[in-house]
């Protein structure tokens, strides 16, 4: 009795501590998922058969006669489950079976022989030994899922099932003779034994249901459930084979036996890594991490500010990287290329239009002030004849130092001499190139040169301006219109010729 106190003491104790481990997880690690998260409680039947490894199973001399004489007997059950953790689960589980069969070559305690009539020639009738014996059990059994803490796999239906337990059995094994009907050899009488369940087999879930195959094995501390005691035998032990059906209960739709709790690592990982994606990723390449950035969509290389929205530098509504002039006045009108309006369509934008409803094709100055009607600008093909001459009415292009690019905020300007042209299909403009007096004079005179040359090319390329009407001249730094270094001074002047 000593050894059955002590293995029901360390079976309760475990049973214990595992719920103690149990609850101090789920309240104490802020994040965790916590029991109420899921289903736990389920119930179920088995069924199967169970087969008694006792003194009395030979069956006859040749071992033919081993479910013949009934040594494999049904067996019924139900299962109370409480799923205790992701992988640990407490069952209470009954069954109902029995124990017989029929030993032709029984030897008994005294290891005397039976007589076998129809052996050795001295009789034809043949005797035997039968028993049989209803049995009851009750086991609570810590079972335990191999596999479903995966690195690999989340979830899955699939579970090899362990189990270890205690328990007790009742039985009442009655030995009789198969060839005197009047002869009671032995009877166990109603018994109650400690015994030991081992099991392992495996599960299969089909949504609140799983289905499961196991092999049981019930050690046991008695001889005596054959009612039959053999010197040097060893105890009846018995095995079951069973099939069993579970439904879980609950509205999680969670079975926490179902779940691997690898998942909750697995979520957290996935979310933080989608947080360092957003903190680190820039999907648009403008230098501003996607998760401060307000415009995922700039296009590559645009210049932005810190929230990731592309420069609009005049505030026109019209971003840098798209805008054809990234420099018009606050408050201007622009089009939906970010160039000034020009109501009147004289080439002088508006903000800068003295005259915003000039007639269509009147000339105009930089200013937008008419000029000379269609056709009157030097219709005489003489410079200046009419006193309508002169390089005060067509305004100048200015240039950066040392540089001889057009810049787009002067386009309008060479507009207007365009229009001019057009306008006065007889009129031949000079080009005159002009700098300032830094550098050297030699160089001077080139850069003027190239100066009027580009305007010249902007005209012919954009306008359709006729070459033979345009002539170009650079007069370096010789012809100074403000003080030697004012900016004024770095220009294209332009003249009927």
């Amino acid at each position: 009795m000593k050894i059955k106190s002590l293995l029901c003491i360390i079976l309760l104790s475990s049973s214990m501590t595992a719920l103690a481990q149990t609850e101090t997880s789920s309240s104490s690690n802020y994040g965790l998922p916590k029991k109420s998260d899921y289903d736990r409680w389920s119930v179920g039947i088995s069924f199967g058969a169970s087969h008694l490894l006792g003194d009395l199973l030979k069956g006859d001399q040749n071992n033919s006669r081993f479910l013949d004489a009934g040594f494999v007997k049904p067996a019924f059950g139900l299962q109370v489950h409480n799923q205790l953790t992701h992988s640990i689960g407490l069952r209470a589980r009954g069954i109902i079976s029995s124990f017989g069969g029929t030993d032709v070559e029984y030897l008994d305690s005294n290891y005397n022989s039976v007589q076998f009539p129809g052996s050795g020639g001295v009789g034809t009738k043949e005797w035997a030994v039968d028993y049989e014996s209803k049995m009851y059990e009750g086991a609570l059994e810590m079972t335990y899922n191999f596999g479903n803490i995966s690195f690999l796999n989340r979830n899955k239906n699939f579970h090899m099932v362990a189990t270890l337990g205690i328990g007790f059995f009742n039985f009442d094994a009655e030995v009789n003779s198969d060839s005197s009907n009047s002869i009671l050899l032995r009877k166990s009488g109603n018994i109650t034994e400690l015994m030991i369940p081992v099991s392992l087999g495996f599960k299969y879930k089909i949504n609140k249901f799983d289905v499961g195959l196991s092999l049981d094995y019930r050690k046991t501390f008695t001889d005596n459930v054959d009612a039959t005691e053999k010197t040097y035998s060893e105890y009846d032990n018995y095995i079951m084979a069973t099939v069993g059906v579970n439904y879980t209960f609950g509205k999680k739709n969670k079975p926490m036996e179902w779940v691997n709790p690898m998942e909750v690592v697995y979520n957290d990982l996935a979310d933080m890594k989608e947080k360092i994606d957003i903190l680190s990723g820039d999907k648009d390449k403008d230098g501003v991490s996607d998760l401060f950035d307000k415009d995922n969509s700039t296009a590559e290389g645009s210049k932005v500010y810190g929230d990731g929205t592309s420069v609009d530098t005049d505030g026109d509504g019209i971003i840098d990287s798209k805008d054809a002039d990234p420099f018009t006045p606050k408050g201007a009108k622009v089009d939906a290329n970010g160039q000034e309006m020009d109501t009147d369509a004289d080439g002088v934008a508006d903000s800068r239009d003295l005259e915003p409803s000039t007639g269509a094709g009147s000339l105009v100055n930089f200013q937008g002030v008419t000029i000379a009607k269609p056709g009157e600008f030097g219709a005489d093909g003489v410079s200046g004849s009419n006193g309508k001459n002169g390089t005060g009415f067509l305004p100048s292009v200015f240039f950066d130092l040392g540089s001889a690019t057009v810049k787009p905020n002067f386009n309008d300007r060479i507009l207007v001499i365009a229009r001019v042209l057009q306008a006065n299909p007889k009129l031949k403009v000079k080009i005159t190139g002009n700098c300032d007096i830094r550098g050297n004079e030699n160089e001077n005179i080139k850069l003027g040169q190239r100066r009027a040359d580009n305007v010249m090319n902007h005209l012919i390329k954009q306008y359709g301006i006729d070459p033979s009407r345009l002539s170009t001249e650079s007069k370096g730094e010789k012809e100074p219109m403000a003080t030697s270094l004012n900016p004024m001074n770095r220009r294209v002047d332009f003249a009927v010729e």
